[in-house]
């Protein structure tokens, strides 16, 4: 059955000739890149938009990838304001730029109406149940696109979908929608590991990694065994860490960024063994994977994010794991006060880990890292986040009568709490909590991903 035009995905060659007329600001010679139409965007958003938070609107050269292959045709406001800016057009229609008629933005208003934070559902259920894979890759594409923030509300939509697919897949049929189960069930895994109002993100995580091998996508098979390992040794079980992150580097051919991820969790398995040489081995080879990745990692579904920074950000652990704060703390300093932007997430948890770095000699600055991570935390409601400060907190208990040391205490305490709460009270409950109680915000160092 041809499926509608409206439907058709279609090359916004417009705006890809726009940015290949730009010179690169970085390489002589050579035209911008879609990383460094990024960096300009951004660029372009804190100017306009001076004062506001705008941790929701910040790009990656995926998300420029994804304009100019037309899977987004209508981004937000903001975005669009910016790249008009940066690319010199007057209007959105001069970037190939238009508003979908039959799909409800899930920005917008209207598209909040069928489910409270998470667009409509049910007409996407039915094209997703009679549809094709692309009608699937669109829908993850979009979600995946929502702020963090949203994610709580997010994963009821998420888990519905995924119920559909369970059922398509029931009795070993439709063996085609393996890989498309694949990435859904690890986009719901990442939603359980940062929330606490969907658990089991292991099983999430299992059932991702079951589908990848099904479907023989070498790619996820590693990504989801890095993942594993990461689970471990967020748990403190060092040796499965040691072991699944070994087995990620196996699956055969990836992209060197996915393999130079896998690469940084072996490293800092290793590190948290004692094992010095081991870990600065791996950590010199994951740098060589990310350059030989070169700048576009367009082709890279799994690990736009394993740049030279994250790289380095993971060498400064290892060396705080190694026993040597002082320079993973100069490394985690530099990085965090360069110009170039930082993922909120990574920044809050880079935050919480130089913190420990300054615990044992310099308490105040410690907990002053720490309120940053938990500021952070609290942008992205992200539980990772707050769930990497707890060491700190309770290591910080006995330096208490600090008043710094004692507000991050609180602000911590309180966080977790409310935490807590949500999960007791759903994804729902969670989302209006959030919003209307914020308890650390005034009179700290939350007012700020």
């Amino acid at each position: 059955m041809p499926r509608h035009p409206e439907t058709l995905i279609t090359p916004n060659t417009v705006l890809a000739e726009r940015r290949a007329g730009l010179p690169s600001p970085r390489r002589p010679g050579q035209r911008m890149s879609r990383a460094e139409l990024a960096d300009a965007v951004n660029a372009a958003l804190d100017r306009l938009y001076p004062g506001r938070s705008l941790t929701a609107h910040y790009v990656d050269y995926r998300w420029v990838g994804k304009l100019e292959r037309g899977e987004h045709r209508w981004p937000s406001r903001e975005r669009r304001a910016a790249l008009r800016e940066v690319l010199g057009a007057a209007t959105d229609a001069d970037l190939g730029l238009y508003s979908p008629r039959r799909t409800a933005d899930l920005s917008s208003p209207r598209g909040l109406k069928d489910q409270p934070g998470i667009g409509p559902s049910t007409h996407i259920n039915d094209q997703l149940l009679y549809g094709d894979l692309d009608a699937w890759r669109r829908e993850l594409d979009q979600l995946i696109a929502q702020p963090t923030r949203t994610w709580p509300e997010l994963g009821v939509r998420v888990r519905e979908h995924l119920d559909i697919l369970e059922r398509l897949q029931r009795d070993g049929a439709r063996s085609h929608l393996a890989p498309i189960d694949a990435r859904w069930s690890e986009f719901m895994s990442w939603i359980a590991d940062n929330t606490l109002t969907h658990p089991d993100g292991a099983a999430w995580l299992d059932r991702s990694h079951h589908r990848a091998a099904q479907a023989d996508d070498r790619p996820l098979t590693a990504y989801t065994l890095m993942r594993r390992s990461q689970r471990a040794l967020d748990n403190g079980d060092i040796r499965a860490a040691i072991s699944l992150s070994r087995r990620s580097l196996t699956p055969g051919p990836v992209p060197a960024r996915t393999r130079a991820l896998c690469l940084t969790r072996a490293a800092e398995a290793l590190a948290a063994s004692g094992d010095d040489a081991g870990t600065f081995t791996t950590i010199t080879t994951a740098r060589r994977e990310v350059l030989n990745a070169g700048t576009d990692a367009d082709e890279d579904d799994f690990a736009q994010h394993c740049d030279l920074r994250y790289v380095a950000a993971v060498e400064a652990r290892c060396r705080h794991l190694l026993g040597d704060p002082a320079s993973a703390a100069s490394i985690l300093e530099e990085l965090l006060n360069g110009l170039d932007a930082i993922v909120p997430l990574d920044a809050g948890l880079w935050h919480a880990h130089l913190a420990e770095c300054y615990l044992h000699h310099d308490p105040e600055r410690a907990a002053d890292h720490g309120m940053t991570a938990l500021r952070l935390a609290d942008e992205t409601a992200s539980y990772r986040v707050i769930r990497a400060t707890q060491p700190l907190a309770i290591a910080l208990r006995r330096q208490g009568a600090l008043p710094s040391v004692r507000a991050f205490i609180d602000t911590q305490r309180a966080a977790v709490t409310r935490q807590c709460q949500d999960e007791q009270h759903g994804p729902a409950a969670a989302h209006d909590q959030h919003r209307h109680s914020r308890p650390c915000t005034r009179g700290s160092d939350l007012a700020h991903w």
